[in-house]
């Protein structure tokens, strides 16, 4: 097998040290590891004596597999069972269901769930099962799975364009023995030539789209939820989690990749892989959608707790930034070099040690910012303009929280529309969401979404 580093991967002078995955650890290697290692940096083929380590690596997130280009999918596709569920109420969705049926051809079956739409589904090439009682996408995705037959099955939503093609190309990275999920890059189709402002601005900052680098999911790491917009999952393995919480009518994918997860069973994120799903055509219904998303944060820390904290950052790095927050500029710059000393003796066995513990709490503390404004924006905002009314800085805090993260995104990430639209956008996506995440806690009684979860710095791994 051939394997590709994560981002975070770094090995200090090329020596027998590296830090990599998320959250952070710091591996040790003998000199038979720090010979793979360097195997692994040079996309070489890793033979299966390395299985040890690389499955560490694999297991924290450190690198990912790459599958053979030269692999024939043909004989894999005819090991896969598509299922759509689908809640049809207007013409165009019974357009767009019966194309997606159209292009998965060459599969071993296609099922479609027909939960319980109000008007009757087109003729389609697939195998209809209608549900008596509309029960949300978990329950139309068990009812499909329980009819499946095949090793696997793909879970394709029914505003997603996608093909046969897609399915096999995702299916070449299943490499790994105990992978049970496979999720690709699902991303905002560009309707750019019409000005749509949610189009333009979902092609950048969509909630479907996890990003440009390969990641293994789980809770607290970069990647921690995929959606359900597509997903490639080993039957046995969902059969034997107990598939999706119907309770749940949002968070059931969340809530199933968590679940995996903590059964031991992989699951990954691939974005060599990309597919498209069609973003809401009205402010209320884009409203709407990321309501739902913050509400589902309060069902899922039911059985997952900490897991949904809106912010995961070290002692230090809160207390660095509540420092620059409060006025106290000095105390900031006392605690960030502290966190320097303390990580230095942490990781005294790396070589430069004090130049790689400021980087890492450099790193730590700007990404912690960023983060601490994220949540002020989505999930505290209530409490951030409570404050507002009556204190100066903190309106230049919730001022700086929303102007600064937004701009940024902006310049970097190049939207096809103005600055002004964008932040406005942003501040409806937030505001939306964290309306969600309150009534959630509310109605759930359960603080655990609003709750931060104050962590340690990167794990030391042999």
């Amino acid at each position: 097998m051939r394997f590709t580093v994560d981002p975070t991967w770094r090995r200090p002078a090329s020596g027998d040290i590296v830090i990599a995955g998320s959250p952070l650890r710091v591996f040790t290697l003998t000199k038979t590891g720090r010979g793979i290692a360097e195997q692994i940096e040079a996309g070489s083929d890793i033979p299966e004596s390395a299985g040890a380590l690389v499955e560490k690596f694999v297991d924290a997130g450190a690198v990912h597999p790459l599958p053979d280009p030269n692999s024939p999918n043909d004989t894999t596709l005819q090991r896969i069972t598509a299922v759509i569920p689908a809640f049809v109420s207007r013409a165009e969705q019974s357009d767009q269901l019966a194309t997606l049926v159209g292009n998965l051809s060459g599969l071993a079956e296609v099922i479609v769930v027909d939960d319980a739409s109000p008007v009757s589904m087109p003729l389609l090439n697939a195998r209809v099962i209608r549900r008596a009682i509309n029960g949300g996408p978990g329950a139309a995705r068990n009812t499909g799975l329980a009819a499946v037959t095949t090793e696997y099955v793909v879970f394709i939503d029914a505003d997603v364009e996608c093909d046969t093609h897609h399915v096999g190309s995702l299916a070449a990275w299943w490499l790994h023995p105990r992978t049970a999920l496979l999720a690709p890059r699902v991303r905002t189709r560009d309707w750019f030539t019409s000005g749509h402002t949610i189009a333009a601005y979902e092609a950048v900052r969509s909630a479907l789209d996890m990003g440009d680098a390969p990641a293994r999911v789980r809770a607290g790491s970069r990647v921690s939820y995929v959606p359900a917009a597509m997903l490639l999952c080993s039957v046995d393995a969902l059969r034997k989690v107990g598939g999706f919480d119907e309770t749940l009518r949002t968070g059931e994918d969340v809530d199933m990749v968590w679940r995996l997860d903590t059964a031991g069973y992989l699951c990954r994120y691939e974005p060599g892989v990309e597919v498209h799903h069609r973003p809401r055509s009205t402010l209320r219904e884009f409203a709407k959608q990321r309501h739902g998303y913050g509400k589902s944060a309060a069902g899922l820390a039911d059985s997952h707790g900490s897991a949904v904290s809106p912010l995961r950052v070290s002692w230090w790095s809160a207390g660095v930034w509540a420092s620059l927050i409060s006025g106290l500029p000095v105390a900031a710059a006392g605690l960030s070099l502290s966190t320097i000393v303390l990580l230095a003796r942490k990781l005294r066995f790396v070589p430069s040690a004090p130049q790689e513990a400021a980087r890492l709490a450099s790193l730590g503390h700007f990404h912690a910012g960023k983060h601490l404004a994220s949540a002020i924006t989505k999930v505290w905002w209530p409490i951030a303009v409570l404050l507002a009314l009556f204190s100066k800085r903190a309106r230049i805090a919730l001022l700086a929280a929303v102007v600064i993260p937004a701009f940024g995104e902006w310049f970097t990430r190049k939207p096809n529309i103005d600055p002004l639209r964008y932040t406005a956008m942003r501040v409806l996506d937030d505001a939306a969401y964290g309306t969600g995440v309150w009534r959630g806690v509310v109605e759930r009684r359960n603080l655990a979404p609003v709750t931060p979860d104050l962590s340690s710095w990167p794990s030391n791994a042999k």
